[in-house]
């Protein structure tokens, strides 16, 4: 599946309502296919995703990197995200705390997120 519909699918899961007290901005980069950077900024149960242009920095209180195969895997449940991040699939840049609060907002009811 490219990135951006893996991205995508991470926007139909957003829920408002557990990212009521979250303010805090993520670049979220999808290695592989497709691959791309989105900077994703959670801010009181609003959620924005822009797609970044490849040399432009971005400023975000959290990178995560992953391959577009794996990001699919973990959406589908078959791989837990601290799995993948306990096993360098998954790579967490910045404060990690900001990372596990991205559990209910886009994984309500699997595992951790890291």
């Amino acid at each position: 599946m490219p990135a951006a519909e893996v991205i995508e699918e991470l926007r139909k899961r957003f829920k408002p309502e557990n990212a009521r007290n979250l303010s805090a901005t993520y670049l979220i980069t999808v290695r592989g296919q497709g691959g791309g950077s989105w900077l994703t900024k959670i801010s009181d149960g609003t959620l924005e995703m822009t797609q970044q242009a490849p040399d432009s920095p971005a400023q975000a209180d959290c990178l995560i990197s992953v391959e577009a195969d794996d990001l699919e895997e973990i959406i589908a449940g078959r791989l837990s995200a601290m799995t993948a991040a306990l096993s360098g699939v998954l790579s967490i840049e910045g404060e990690l705390g900001l990372a596990m609060q991205l559990v209910p907002v886009f994984f309500e009811g699997q595992a951790p997120f890291i």
